[in-house]
């Protein structure tokens, strides 16, 4: 491993030294600067001494280091760059948090314009052998590995940096364009039948099925239903309603309250009488409809682990259910699963996709079709039928012609 260390001159003044030892030799060179030292060192430890003497020599030993990547992602996602724009305070803490825990693991040290193509491969055929984050310290056996749509996502986050790097001249190509990536297997929604559903609650803590009830009755998402005040709520509309437009988002620290998800999810939700029934006593206009049992807003990670999967392991358990005369649940579903299970439940009674984009507060109409349009039961029927209306009056000219040919 390649060391760094300084020199002073006779003249006091102070010159930094790069030695490592190869195959029982030393090498070294000396820098003006200990950035473009560390820099040097870093590349030795990566690609050996004679690669990145040559990488040096080429550079003509330049003194004005390259920032590394490292340093040029910390700048781009930096507010006071404006290199990037129209992004929350929340969503920059989320890109720093990706890029350490994925590329900048690999080749953070490295000068922004030494990053090649291979380089980039390396770290996908890496990225896709790694564990979610909150496995990372488990055993081989219990952990997840990281999804192919994060994976996709580190990889945007990349490309962006170096196009960035591109245009600010620090590179001549964008070696993260168009590389080809694992499809990898998606997780599956999982979409609850009202049986399963019943099976669910029963093992939900008394204090917590209103708001279980809620997120399945609306299919609103965590950050939604645990930003709505009474203020949100109109109970005296026909029918009544409640209007979303603020969301807890992830930050760094602790969550913030924000806008929601995208301008479509600014929206109102009509609530059926047997949910307005059991939301309970209104409070103040400010004040939380589902607030945490200690007080303060509902934590989606202290629910999810506390009070979500002991249920749901209870749920799953074919003995436990069995002995109280229940149907345990196929597959394991997540809190946002229930979003999709609202959906689900209005396509059965033939409520059609665009009223449906509009409840969940969805962009485009795309993401409805190609997340629930497969749940359609008469989309196939229907669409064998419309070619059969319409090849009706071929089937008789067609018949006359085989018979002609005979």
């Amino acid at each position: 491993m390649a060391s760094v260390s300084p020199r002073t001159l006779a003249s006091g003044e102070v010159r930094w030294r790069v030695q490592v030892r190869v195959k029982g030799q030393m090498k070294q060179t000396t820098f003006l600067e200990k950035k473009g030292a560390d820099q040097f060192a870093a590349l030795v430890d990566r690609v050996g001494w004679d690669a990145a003497d040559q990488v040096r020599q080429s550079r003509g030993q330049k003194d004005a280091a390259t920032p590394t990547l490292r340093e040029y992602t910390h700048r781009y996602l930096s507010p006071e760059s404006g290199l990037l724009t129209g992004v929350e305070k929340g969503t920059r803490e989320g890109y720093e948090a990706e890029a350490e825990r994925s590329w900048l693991q690999l080749f953070g040290d490295v000068p922004i314009d030494l990053i090649t193509k291979p380089d980039v491969g390396a770290w996908l055929a890496w990225q896709e052998r790694q564990p979610v984050w909150r496995d990372r310290h488990k055993p081989r056996d219990q952990q997840k590995h990281v999804s192919s749509k994060t994976i996709k996502n580190y990889h945007a986050l990349l490309s962006a940096v170096l196009k960035s790097a591109v245009d600010e001249g620090f590179r001549k190509d964008n070696p993260a364009y168009k590389m080809r990536m694992t499809r990898g297997v998606k997780r599956e929604n999982v979409f609850l039948t009202p049986t399963e559903f019943a099976t669910l609650l029963h093992f939900i803590p008394e204090r917590y099925r209103r708001m279980i009830l809620f997120l399945a009755g609306t299919g609103l998402r965590w950050g939604e239903m645990s930003a709505l005040a009474w203020g949100d709520v109109n109970l005296h509309g026909n029918p009544p309603t409640v209007r979303v437009t603020r969301a807890w988002k992830k930050a760094k620290g602790a969550p913030i309250l924000s806008y929601p998800k995208s301008s479509k999810s600014r929206r109102s939700v009509s609530l059926f009488p047997d949910l307005v029934a059991i939301m309970g006593e209104p409070g103040a206009s400010d004040a939380w409809v589902f607030p945490a049992p200690q007080g303060g807003h509902m934590w989606h990670g202290a629910f999810y682990t506390r009070i979500w999967r002991t249920a749901v392991v209870k749920a799953s358990d074919p003995e436990t259910c069995r002995a109280l005369g229940l149907e345990p649940l196929r597959r394991e579903p997540t809190v946002h699963d229930l979003r999709h299970t609202h959906a689900s439940w209005l396509i059965a009674q033939g409520i059609p996709l665009p009223y449906i984009q509009a409840r969940m507060g969805h962009e485009s109409i795309t993401t409805t079709v190609g997340v629930y349009g497969h749940l359609v039961a008469d989309a196939h029927d229907q669409m064998a039928s419309a070619i059969a209306l319409t090849l009706t009056g071929v089937q008789s000219p067609l018949a006359l012609a085989q018979h002609a040919d005979s």
